[in-house]
C-alpha cells in the first residue's frame, strides 16, 4: 500500500511518461485549457510533473534555463504548426478527407517536434545531480512554481495541483 505522499511508478522516459499521464482521464481536457486560457505549454507542465516523479525540484532557475533552452524550438516550430494544424480544422472543419489527411500529417510533425522538445528538457535535468525521493509536495511545488511564474492565480494552481494528485 502506497503512503499519501508517495508516487506511483511510471515510465522513466520523460516522453513515455507524458502519453501515459496525458491518457489519464482529465489530463487532457486540463492540459488544453491550461494552455488555450494561460497560454500553459504542456510539455513543460509535463515536465513539471515528471520532475516530481523522478524526485527533481524544481527552482525558478532550473525553470528559466529550461525555458530559454527550448522557447526558440517552441515558438518556431511546436507553436507554429498546432496553429496550423487548428487553423485548417477551423477554415475547413472535418469533413474533407484531404484536408485530415493533411491535418494528421501536421499532428504527426507537431508531435514529433514536441517529443524533441521534450528530449531536450529531460537531458537538462541530467546536469542537475541525484534527485531525492519522489513525493506529492515535490510534484506540487513544481507545478506551483512553473504556473506562478505565468501569473497564473493561485487558485487556478491549486485546482491543478488538486486534480494532478486526483489522478495519482
Amino acid at each position: 500500500m502506497q503512503s499519501p505522499s508517495s508516487l506511483p511508478s511510471l515510465p522513466e522516459s520523460l516522453w513515455d511518461f507524458s502519453l501515459a499521464f496525458y491518457a489519464k482521464p482529465g489530463v487532457e481536457d486540463c492540459c488544453l485549457q491550461l494552455q488555450d486560457n494561460y497560454r500553459v505549454n504542456v510539455n513543460v507542465l509535463l515536465w513539471c510533473v515528471w520532475l516530481g516523479f523522478r524526485g527533481y525540484e524544481l527552482n525558478q532557475v532550473y525553470l528559466d534555463e529550461a525555458l530559454a533552452l527550448i522557447s526558440p524550438w517552441d515558438n518556431h516550430y511546436v507553436r507554429p504548426l498546432r496553429d496550423l494544424r487548428r487553423q485548417m480544422k477551423v477554415e475547413f472543419g472535418t469533413g474533407d478527407a484531404g484536408v485530415e489527411a493533411a491535418r494528421a500529417t501536421i499532428k504527426q510533425a507537431e508531435l514529433q517536434a514536441e517529443r524533441q522538445l521534450q528530449h531536450w528538457l529531460e537531458q537538462r535535468v541530467k546536469q542537475w545531480g541525484t534527485p531525492s525521493t519522489a513525493n506529492r509536495q515535490t510534484l506540487s511545488k513544481n507545478i506551483h512554481v512553473y504556473l506562478a511564474s505565468l501569473g497564473i492565480a493561485k487558485q487556478v494552481i491549486t485546482q491543478v495541483e488538486e486534480l494532478i494528485n486526483q489522478l495519482l
